[in-house]
């Protein structure tokens, strides 16, 4: 491989940057610095960048998964239970579950091996709305509907949904929430004395479950992680 090539692969500059860095004395190829624009072996060569060893990027790889029920939002579980990462053997490299679901619920997580996009998901600045499907025991009356819409005043603080809306199915809410705090819906709803069937997540930002189905994940669109990315 081209030396600029290797470098640019690296730290993510252009071929011509990287031909810059070579001219100004500041790579070492093995110890010694390079002014010749050189093949180098990846695998066998140690370049430098200001005296700190280079080595390509991985590819950022993001997923939506579709959490089964009883699966831990995890990587490993000491207890042997099922974890998200179950599902991802064939991929190679340590992955994040981006923001988590609790065992017993199910629907849209984010699995990717790119921390930053996994902490601009998680972080509280940035609001990420998050919409889940929540099937009741038994169908909800409208001033039950409105007291969840006003929120409460739970053990860790004021909490209101974005939005709470019952669907056709008299047994089905659609909720929205921007907040990440732990099992802050099931807590909402045990508040009210609402028993639950079912918590499904179906988006997050722009990310949708769409027609998945359990266990399984596909790529996330280009546009979907853009459109996280350029929050502020």
């Amino acid at each position: 491989m081209r030396i600029n090539k290797f470098i640019a692969s690296c730290i993510n500059v252009s071929r011509r940057d990287a031909d810059k860095l070579v001219k100004e004395g500041r790579i070492k190829l093995n110890g010694r610095i390079l002014y010749d624009f050189v093949q180098i072996d990846p695998l066998q060569d140690i370049v430098e960048l200001d005296d700190k060893i280079l080595s390509p990027q991985k590819e950022k790889l993001y997923f939506a998964f579709n959490k089964p029920p009883y699966v831990l939002s995890a990587t490993k579980d000491s207890t042997n239970k099922a974890v998200v990462c179950d599902y991802f053997k064939n991929i190679e490299g340590k992955l994040i579950c981006v923001g988590r679901l609790d065992y017993l619920s199910e629907g849209l997580l984010i699995v990717t091996n790119d921390g930053e996009f996994a902490n601009k998901v998680m972080h509280p600045r940035f609001k990420i709305r998050k919409t889940y499907l929540i099937k009741t025991k038994e169908p909800l009356n409208k001033s039950t509907l409105n007291k969840l819409a006003k929120g409460a005043h739970l053990e860790d603080g004021f909490f209101k949904p974005l939005r709470v809306k019952q669907t056709r199915d008299p047994l089905w809410v659609v909720v929205s929430i921007d907040s990440g705090k732990n099992r802050i819906l099931r807590r909402l709803f045990s508040y009210f004395d609402i028993p639950l069937s079912r918590l499904k997540r179906i988006a997050i930002g722009s990310i949708e479950l769409g027609s998945l189905k359990s266990g399984e994940y596909r790529t996330i669109k280009t546009d979907e992680i853009q459109n996280i990315l350029h929050l502020k």
